[in-house]
């Protein structure tokens, strides 16, 4: 079987203007697709996502020229002149004239809600002329309720071969936690820390659905395929994957992320009583 950890390279990161956020996430994805194969339209989704060619969907964009739909609450007037030079660089690098195809393919601007979301993906792959179960590879990072959006999309069956997920690595592993769907949102937690799901409410969720963890990377996503693909790959331990401590976060930061790159909440203070029960029970 295969450890997806021997996969970890950052390939893409440099293909843009500015450098694409990066966990080492380019190598793994690159090998699950080589292992499992491709639909005949390579497609992917990427929630939360303004780069023109995605963050952790990067190596498959750039890799099979595949098509995308990356979609978040909003986008700036220089985030869009950026994603225009990421892919004429992009395009210089590869030397492959296809990659400007990525210009008529750009993120767009849809506040995705647990209760819009099914909805949204409906009228989505029928314009992509796509079904539930032929989108290659999809990625939730929304910060927030990404736990009832992920759960919708499950409940009415779709299926991506490769699901990725965000988790919230400060709270408990062993408590099914998330942030709730809040209709009205008010005293929410001011400390960064709060925001997702915990591992075990995430990974309860997939399991459920019929998905296989199959990479954890460090403090940020996990990496899930349908289980039909399950038994080509080692499964990860949370327990080793997610640093504990400070000092194993930078550990992982010098190994595999940015120079000098700090996550947004690392100096918050340890989440309180008061903040945990801010989280739903799921």
């Amino acid at each position: 079987m295969i450890n997806l950890n021997d996969f970890r390279k950052n390939i893409y990161h440099n293909y843009g203007v500015k450098e694409c956020p990066h966990y080492s996430e380019d190598g793994v994805i690159k090998k699950i697709f080589y292992e499992i194969g491709l639909e005949s339209k390579p497609f992917t989704i990427e929630f939360g996502e303004t780069r023109s060619l995605g963050t952790t969907t990067r190596a498959f964009r750039i890799g099979y020229l595949a098509r995308a739909a990356y979609f978040v609450g909003n986008i700036d007037f220089y985030s869009k002149i950026f994603n225009i030079f990421d892919v004429l660089k992009t395009t210089l690098l590869t030397r492959d004239i296809k990659c400007l195809k990525f210009l008529t393919n750009m993120p767009f601007v849809f506040f995705v809600t647990p209760e819009n979301i099914v909805d949204f993906f409906n009228n989505l792959i029928k314009k992509e002329g796509i079904t539930k179960n032929s989108i290659d590879l999809l990625t939730i990072d929304i910060d927030s309720y990404d736990y009832y959006c992920v759960k919708e999309l499950l409940v009415h069956k779709y299926k991506p071969r490769v699901f990725v997920v965000e988790y919230n690595p400060n709270l408990p592993i062993n408590e099914a936690l998330s942030y709730p769907n809040l209709k009205s949102p008010s005293n929410i937690p001011k400390n960064k820390k709060v925001y997702g799901a915990s591992y075990l409410a995430m990974h309860n969720l997939m399991k459920s659905y019929g998905y296989e963890l199959v990479h954890i990377s460090g403090f940020c996503n996990l990496i899930y395929v349908r289980n039909e693909y399950s038994g080509i790959f080692t499964r990860p331990d949370i327990n080793i994957e997610k640093p504990s401590s400070k000092e194993e976060i930078f550990k992982f930061v010098d190994l595999y992320c940015q120079k000098n790159f700090v996550p947004s909440w690392l100096n918050e203070p340890h989440l309180s009583d008061k903040e945990l029960s801010f989280f739903e029970k799921v």
